[in-house]
């Protein structure tokens, strides 16, 4: 957990860091130093990831900084890169007339133990990933194949029935219950990775924990993991496409502490970063900084049956603390502007059907960005009324968020609006990024930090969390006619009239309010000038560093 306090020496070590990057190009700061050092390098990438990576198990991921690694040391079927969709395992498909069944014709590659990539490999890590025992968190991605739900919540046993099937051992065939366009980029995803069942039974509970423990078939291999300081990946030399990689080695630490990193990168130490929230006022001028919209919507998730709270199944105190948050001046206060206040749940960079956004086509403004204190009270009294609480101090209200210092400003900055425009009493616990991971799944929370990047470029990838059965719903929260608008939308080949079922499912969302929209995460960084081939997109994982080099 972070300090409390920072020495005022630490401080202006911060400032004066920060004044060095704010410099105009003409002065040869350390940032420049490094690039020239590393013009003469060899091909060998270092970064830092801010948390602990929770698992490498393809069947069991569920972080950014697993699906990051797990981009570079697994190849699926194909490879999702700028967005668009490349072969990867499998060299060519076809695709049935009623767009339902996908035949895969694998290319001849290897495991980094020299084994055969082999159809059976796909078949049984989809069968795992849907196999109730497994407990995958992601197992809701599989629900589009044919018997998957039905296989994964114990309707049927028979995993025959599922519409997977390996034909032989270069031929693999899927069947979908409904046509989705969304499908083959769907497959880049971590969970549908190829998975060596005798490698599983090897190690069984062990598996995929240490860097020895599993076999690789992507890009690179994974060669050494530190547990709570990083991961080293070397190329895989038997990579079917191994011409196109040219970094020799990848080396990802973690750094908690992002002005850490912000130094390492100015002493040449790290090839890029992030700039850290409460920086950007000072680096925003910066003509070396660039900025994306990394995908990530953030949330408050509510747990509706926490232990001893009721509140938190009342439609009026969700409401309350929906319209107690000003979104505006939270983002200005904890991330120096660096994040958009948001109050939806469907990513606005997302497709809309005619041909625009989807969140333009389909606009929902009801909570102000700028909050309403007044209309907080109101639903507070008659929450507070309707459970018979006469006091809005007796209300109680546990944030949960990870011990990064960015999340920490986050909370501080919820936890003072939400005392302060309702009077209730809001305390904040910090824990390590994996431990809310694992709270979150197993509802060990009142109100947890959470967020998501989109799967596939469809509001489907964000609307079909909050659905009674989906696994990444652990708010308790359901809606039988939400739950009838996704399944409508599945089915629906009018792209006009399945938007408006996605439309009205939003709409419901947000009105019954399970959760607490805050921002849109943007993500502003710098690079080394001699570093290229880097892909930073909203769909997948943001960062690619796959086909990266050194000039």
């Amino acid at each position: 957990m972070k300090k409390k306090l920072v020495s005022i020496l630490a401080l202006l070590m911060v400032i004066l860091m920060a004044g060095t990057a704010f410099v105009g190009c003409g002065s040869k700061n350390s940032a420049e130093k490094g690039n020239t050092e590393s013009a003469s390098k060899s091909q060998v990438l270092t970064f830092a990831q801010t948390a602990e990576i929770p698992s490498l198990d393809p069947q069991l991921m569920n972080s950014m900084q697993s699906a990051e690694v797990a981009n570079a040391i697994f190849e699926g079927l194909v490879r999702l890169h700028d967005g668009k969709v490349q072969p990867g395992m499998a060299e060519k498909w076809d695709i049935s007339s009623d767009g339902k069944t996908y035949t895969f014709h694998l290319r001849d590659a290897k495991w980094s133990d020299g084994q055969p990539v082999t159809a059976y490999n796909f078949e049984y890590g989809i069968r795992r990933l849907l196999n109730p025992k497994t407990s995958s968190p992601y197992a809701f991605a599989g629900y589009c194949i044919l018997n998957g739900y039905e296989y994964n919540s114990g309707k049927i046993t028979d995993v025959n029935q599922l519409g997977v099937k390996a034909i032989d051992e270069k031929t693999l065939e899927i069947k979908l219950t409904n046509p989705a366009a969304y499908f083959l980029g769907y497959l880049s995803l971590a969970c549908f990775m190829p998975t060596r069942e005798d490698i599983v039974e090897k190690y069984g509970n062990n598996f995929a924990l240490e860097a020895e423990n599993n076999v690789y078939n992507g890009p690179f291999i994974l060669k050494e993991w530190k547990h709570e300081s990083g991961v080293t990946l070397e190329k895989n030399p038997d990579y079917w496409n191994k011409d196109a990689i040219k970094l020799d080695k990848v080396n990802i630490l973690q750094i908690t502490d992002p002005n850490t990193a912000l130094s390492m990168y100015e002493n040449g130490e790290l090839d890029f970063v992030s700039i850290p929230n409460a920086l950007w006022d000072k680096y925003k001028d910066n003509p070396k900084v660039k900025l994306i919209m990394n995908g990530a919507v953030d949330w408050l998730r509510l747990n509706l049956n926490a232990p001893g709270k009721p509140w938190l199944a009342n439609e009026d105190f969700r409401k309350a603390l929906n319209y107690a948050i000003n979104r505006e001046e939270y983002v200005n206060t904890a991330t120096k502007g660096l994040y958009l206040p948001y109050t939806r749940l469907v990513l606005p960079m997302v497709a809309g059907a005619k041909g625009g956004k989807y969140t333009e086509e389909c606009p929902i403004d009801i909570y102000p960005k700028t909050g309403d204190a007044a209309k907080a009270k109101e639903y507070l009294a008659k929450a507070m009324s309707a459970l018979n609480i006469k006091d809005p101090k007796d209300i109680t209200l546990e944030l949960k968020f990870s011990d990064s210092a960015a999340d920490k400003a986050l909370a501080e900055v919820l936890q003072d609006q939400l005392t302060r425009n309702l009077g209730i009493a809001v305390t904040i616990k910090l824990v390590t990024y994996k431990q809310k991971l694992a709270d979150d799944t197993a509802k060990q929370y009142d109100a947890v930090y959470n967020g998501w990047m989109p799967d596939y470029d469809d509001p489907m990838t964000y609307l079909e969390l909050f659905e009674s059965n989906n696994s990444q719903n652990s708010t308790g929260w359901s809606n039988a006619e939400f739950d009838k608008l996704i399944e409508a939308a599945r089915t629906e080949a009018d792209a006009v009239k399945r938007q408006q079922y996605f439309w009205d499912a939003e709409k419901i969302l947000v009105e019954e309010c399970p959760f607490v929209p805050l921002q849109c995460r943007q993500v502003g960084y710098l690079e080394k000038d001699n570093l290229k081939g880097m892909s930073r997109y909203f769909i997948g994982s943001d960062l690619d560093f796959v086909f990266a080099y050194f000039e």
